[in-house]
C-alpha cells in the first residue's frame, strides 16, 4: 500500500475502536476514557510494566493461614490486586489446590455449573477457530488483489511501450491499426490496475472485520482466566476451611482424652475458630466477586453476541456491494476495448470469405 492508504486505514481502524469504547456500558461513561480522549501530549506509562511485577499484581492476598504469616488480611482484600513477593505463598496455594482439583480425582468444594456459559465458552472457542481461518483466507485475498493489480499495471506498462514503438516504427496503415489498439489496451490494463488497487482498500477496510473481532477474542479469554482465577480463590477458601475444621476436631478429641482437658490444645482450638471466622469472611468476599464477575461475563457475552451479528452483516453487506461495483467497471473497462477492436473480427471474416 501507499502510505497515504496505510496511514488512512489506521486513522479508521482506531475511530472504530474508540467508538466501541465509547460505546460499551462501563467504559463509555468513565472518567479514564473522557480523560485519554481530553489530554494532550503522551499519556504517562505505568511505573512497572515487567512481567514479574505484572503477576505479582495478579494475585490476590488471603488471610494469614493461606500466608503463612501472623497478619490478618481484611476480607474484602481477597480479590483484590497483591502488593508484594509474599502473595507468592498464595500463588502456590491455589496452584496445589488446582492440582488436586485435575490430578486428584477429588471433586472440588465449589464446581462451574452453569451449562449456559460452558456452551457459550466452547461455541467462542470454536468461532475463535473459524476466524482464524477465514482471517488467514482474507490475507491471501488482499495479496492475490494486489498481486492482480500490480501485473495489470505491468501488463498496462508493456502495451504502452509496445505502442510507442508500432506508432515510430509505422511504414503501413496496419501498424498504425495495431498501435491505436494497443493503446486501447493499454489504457483498459492502467485503469484495471488502479480499479484492483482501489478493490483492495475496499477489501481491506470490510474484512478487517475478521481481524477485530479476533483481536477481541484476547479480552474474552482474559475474561474467562479472570473468571477462572476467582473460582479456584474460592475452592483454595473452602479447601482451607476443610482442613481448619478438621484440625479442631483432632485438637479436641485428643484434649478430651486427658483428665480436666488439655489447655494448650483448647487454646489452639480457639484459635483455629477465630481464624474459620476470618476465613468465612473471606470466602463470602471472594463468593461475591464470583457473582459479580459471572454476572459481568454474561452481560458482556450477551453483548459479543449482538454486535459480532450487525458487524459480520456488515462486513458481508460492504464487501458484496464493493466487489461488484468494481467487477463491474473492470468489465465495462474490456467491453470499451472489445467494442474498439470489433473490426478485426470484421476483416477476418471478409478474408475467410474471400478465401472460399
Amino acid at each position: 500500500m501507499q502510505r497515504d492508504e496505510f496511514v488512512a486505514q489506521r486513522r479508521a481502524a482506531l475511530e472504530r475502536y474508540l467508538w466501541r469504547l465509547a460505546e460499551h456500558p462501563a467504559i463509555g461513561p468513565s472518567d479514564e476514557l473522557r480523560v485519554f480522549l481530553q489530554a494532550e501530549g503522551k499519556m504517562p506509562l505505568p511505573s512497572s510494566t515487567d512481567v514479574a511485577s505484572r503477576m505479582l499484581d495478579g494475585a490476590a492476598r488471603l488471610p494469614w493461614q493461606l500466608l503463612g504469616e501472623e497478619a490478618v488480611a481484611a476480607p474484602q482484600e481477597v480479590v483484590q490486586p497483591a502488593k508484594g513477593g509474599r502473595d507468592l505463598l498464595r500463588i502456590f496455594k491455589e496452584l496445589k489446590q488446582s492440582v488436586v482439583s485435575d490430578w486428584g480425582g477429588v471433586k472440588p468444594p465449589l464446581v462451574e455449573e452453569d451449562k449456559e456459559f460452558l456452551d457459550k465458552k466452547q461455541k467462542l472457542q470454536d468461532w475463535e477457530q473459524q476466524l482464524t481461518t477465514a482471517s488467514q483466507q482474507a490475507e491471501s485475498l488482499v495479496k492475490a488483489q494486489q498481486d492482480m493489480g500490480e501485473t495489470m499495471g505491468a501488463l498496462g506498462l508493456a502495451f504502452i511501450k509496445l505502442t510507442k514503438f508500432e506508432t515510430e516504427e509505422a511504414m503501413y496503415d496496419s501498424q498504425r491499426i495495431r498501435a491505436a489498439d494497443s493503446k486501447h489496451i493499454a489504457t483498459a490494463a492502467v485503469k484495471a490496475s488502479r480499479a484492483c488497487r482501489d478493490l483492495n482498500t475496499q477489501t481491506v477496510k470490510y474484512l478487517d472485520t475478521l481481524h477485530e473481532h479476533l483481536g477481541i477474542m484476547l479480552s474474552v479469554h482474559t475474561a474467562f482466566s479472570d473468571r477462572a482465577s476467582a473460582l479456584l480463590t474460592v475452592q483454595t477458601l473452602m479447601s482451607d476451611l476443610s482442613s481448619l475444621q478438621l484440625r479442631i476436631e483432632k485438637l479436641e478429641a485428643a484434649a478430651s482424652k486427658i483428665f480436666g482437658g488439655d489447655r494448650s490444645r483448647l487454646r489452639k482450638v480457639e484459635e483455629l475458630r477465630e481464624t474459620i471466622r476470618a476465613t468465612e469472611d473471606a470466602k463470602c468476599c471472594a463468593l461475591s466477586e464470583y457473582e459479580r464477575i459471572k454476572e459481568n461475563n454474561r452481560s458482556e457475552l450477551s453483548r459479543l453476541d449482538r454486535e459480532r451479528k450487525e458487524d459480520m452483516l456488515e462486513m458481508i453487506k460492504g464487501y458484496v456491494t464493493s466487489q461488484a461495483a468494481y467487477a463491474e467497471k473492470i468489465v465495462d473497462g474490456w467491453e470499451a476495448v472489445a467494442e474498439e477492436t470489433s473490426g478485426y473480427a470484421a476483416r477476418r471474416s471478409d478474408d475467410y470469405n474471400m478465401a472460399w
